[in-house]
């Protein structure tokens, strides 16, 4: 059998998305226990529709949690080959920032598979922010105590303060420049607690779900 057209598979991509990420936003307002009918009524399919696509809720939301992962590493990878490490660093957490305030739903979804999260991270995204982190303090650009765990920590809680409404999404961005211009490497006049060791990434994580993140 013929493949369909490279215009339909756009099509059924685009969505997909878009039920992967109308669904995380009613899992997020209703709760992980909201039927796959309520969820249906919501997106604007039948529910044999998606229990066509995803075969349960289980594995819609396994769905919108690989979907998820997978957009943010594609940007963060494409973002990370600017020409200066640096640039790219801060490209990444600007994306980050903004992100996880546009798309609280997703992220809520995410953070609700607080077992499967620190591994993901550690295997799949800090690869990518190591190098880039080891490439700007070559460049003499960021401060050397600087490590790749204190990315998902700073815009987990600037994406926080971005959900005040009204308010929160500029301050937000304006605490992220005012924190990224504070990364250079110059001495310090007061000593600076160490980074998180990687091997505490995973329990820093699930604290962070034990007081509703």
């Amino acid at each position: 059998m013929s493949e369909p057209p490279k215009s339909l598979r756009r099509d059924a991509a685009r969505n997909r998305r878009r039920i992967l990420t109308v669904a995380a936003e009613v899992l997020a307002g209703r709760g992980l226990d909201t039927s796959m009918e309520d969820i249906a009524a919501v997106v604007g399919v039948g529910v044999g529709t998606l229990y066509r696509h995803f075969g349960s809720k289980a594995a819609l939301i396994e769905a919108i949690f690989e979907s998820g992962i997978d957009e943010q590493l594609e940007t963060m990878t494409e973002l990370g080959r600017a020409p200066r490490a640096w640039d790219g660093l801060c490209a990444i957490m600007r994306y980050l920032v903004d992100m996880q305030s546009r798309q609280p739903g997703i992220m809520q979804v995410i953070f609700s598979r607080i077992d499967a999260v620190p591994e993901v991270l550690r295997t799949r995204v800090e690869p990518v922010l190591t190098e880039l982190v080891t490439r700007a303090q070559a460049e003499g650009k960021l401060r050397a105590d600087f490590a790749a765990t204190d990315v998902p920590i700073v815009t987990f809680a600037l994406s926080r303060l971005a959900a005040v409404p009204s308010f929160g999404e500029g301050l937000a961005r304006r605490y992220l420049e005012i924190f990224l211009k504070g990364l250079a490497p110059t001495a310090d006049d007061v000593e600076v607690p160490p980074p998180l060791a990687d091997d505490d990434f995973g329990a820093w994580f699930r604290a962070t779900g034990d007081q509703g993140g």
